[in-house]
């Protein structure tokens, strides 16, 4: 037996909502108001999450964002991008705002992610005479929707799923209680692995930092809670909080611990760390200072597009950095180890290269340049200046992935780093180089800013004024 209710106050939709008369035996009518949800506004702290998920999404992307104030927060930032699409079981008031910036494609086909597609939605009043009749929006059977086989068709697919708590190797998460009101976690599960399998797709996993008591939402694993502990089957590519992104793909156990102490509250990253080491996730001899952490300039990071269309995000060296560095640093000849180190340097081990990456950032300043390449961060060019005691100076030094030069990356890496020190006070910077390195010479004479040279014992001493 199939019983209906009929109800003017529902919107008429478009997609697989119709039935015919015929299919039910009974019909109720029924004129009780639709359940709202209140929009609240969202705080300073979700809307730095939803900055730094904004920044792994990429014009052209279809987006699975569900219903919250972080989705509220995430939406905001996305009203700047083009051409994107909405794949998701649920939307909120979120999608007018970003139909009406134009952030959504109305030309981008529905098969391949383009407009939007849903399973219901859950708002306000406002929300529902939205949908109400409009062709951009079209609502299917949810068993379809969250469909990992039908969702990684779709290319270009982000998924954003927020939880309450996460372990510090991002392979399980406590989910919030209110998920089990609406279609549960597993949904947003099943759009995290769709996204996984998705061409260039990226699965999202954001938290605040701290709960409302002050505890870490990053845990080394989850004492309380465990009716709501599940899995995230290694879908997660990315954990976002509001002190920054970890990246998890492609990572041994103990660069994705270290990358998720980087985002974790400062107050609570060096008992991380001590646990960590417990455990034996992370070196004994480990080295983490809460003051430079603290110390860390967020609002330095900056994406630059280079010619071919490489996008290159620019960003100040983590101590999570020290695996990277040293592939990097492994990927160079003996010659240029050579003109970069002015010796003979065959090996850079942990005690020495978690050295280099732990830094104050004020005394020594380094950034580094980070590309993705099949969903793996690789980091390709480094250029710091430190300051040298014995020679009362400040002293730059750069270098680049030998694939990646010749396409502007050094000079651009040059000229910012005059920009940060001159902002910092800093009046001049000296650079030492070896004659034979012309690469790095002409890279100088590109700056913005023009050196005075002099040469004793076998080096070139270039010497910058900022002021």
């Amino acid at each position: 037996m199939v019983i209906a209710e009929v109800n003017a106050n529902v919107p008429f939709t478009y997609g697989e909502t119709n039935i015919h008369m015929d299919q039910v035996d009974y019909i109720v009518e029924s004129d009780i108001p639709l359940l709202e949800r209140e929009r609240r506004p969202y705080d300073a702290v979700m809307d730095k999450i939803g900055w730094h998920i904004s920044n792994l999404i990429e014009d052209d992307s279809t987006i699975a964002l569900h219903v919250g104030r972080i989705f509220d927060a995430i939406a905001n930032n996305l009203k700047s991008k083009r051409n994107l699409g909405i794949y998701t079981h649920v939307i909120s008031d979120w999608v007018i705002d970003l139909i009406e910036s134009g952030a959504i494609s109305l030309d981008r086909s529905r098969y391949h992610g383009g407009l939007v597609t849903t399973s219901y939605c859950f708002g306000s009043q406002e929300l529902y005479k939205y949908v109400d009749r409009n062709p951009v929006i079209e609502f299917y059977p949810i068993a379809r929707v969250i469909n990992p086989f039908v969702i990684q068709r779709i290319s270009r697919l982000v998924s954003i799923m927020n939880v309450k708590k996460i372990d510090v190797t991002g392979e399980s998460v406590i989910f919030h209680s209110g998920d089990n009101l609406l279609s549960g976690y597993e949904s947003k599960l099943n759009f995290s692995i769709g996204a996984a399998f998705s061409k260039q797709g990226k699965a999202i996993v954001a938290l605040q930092s701290v709960d409302q008591n002050g505890e870490s939402n990053i845990v080394i694993n989850h004492e309380c809670g465990a009716e709501r502990i599940r899995a995230t089957l290694g879908a997660t590519r990315y954990v976002v909080t509001e002190y920054g992104v970890a990246s998890l793909f492609g990572k041994s156990i103990r660069e994705r611990v270290l990358a998720m102490i980087d985002i974790a509250h400062p107050v609570h990253r060096e008992s991380l760390l001590a646990a960590a080491k417990f455990f034996g996730y992370a070196y004994p001899d480990q080295i983490y200072v809460r003051e430079n952490a603290e110390n860390y300039p967020m609002e330095l990071e900056a994406v630059k597009s280079f010619r071919n269309g490489l996008e290159v995000l620019f960003r100040p060296i983590k101590p999570s950095d020290e695996d990277m560095m040293r592939r990097l640093f492994y990927q160079f000849s003996d010659e240029s180890k050579y003109l970069r180190y002015f010796a003979r340097v065959s090996t850079m081990p942990h005690r020495e290269m978690q050295k280099y990456v732990s830094i104050d950032y004020d005394k020594v300043f380094s950034i580094v340049g980070v590309v993705c390449n099949d969903r793996m961060e690789r980091i390709i060019a480094e250029a710091r200046y430190a300051y040298y005691e014995y020679e009362k100076a400040y002293e730059l030094a750069f270098i680049v992935d030998e694939e990646y030069q010749g396409r502007g990356i050094a000079t651009f890496m040059l000229d910012y780093l005059f920009k940060i020190a001159r902002e910092r006070g800093i009046k001049d910077i000296i650079a030492n180089v070896l004659p034979q390195n012309d690469k790095m010479l002409r890279v100088f004479e590109k700056g913005s800013v023009k050196p005075k040279s002099t040469f004793a014992d076998g080096v070139i001493e270039l010497r910058f004024s900022l002021e």
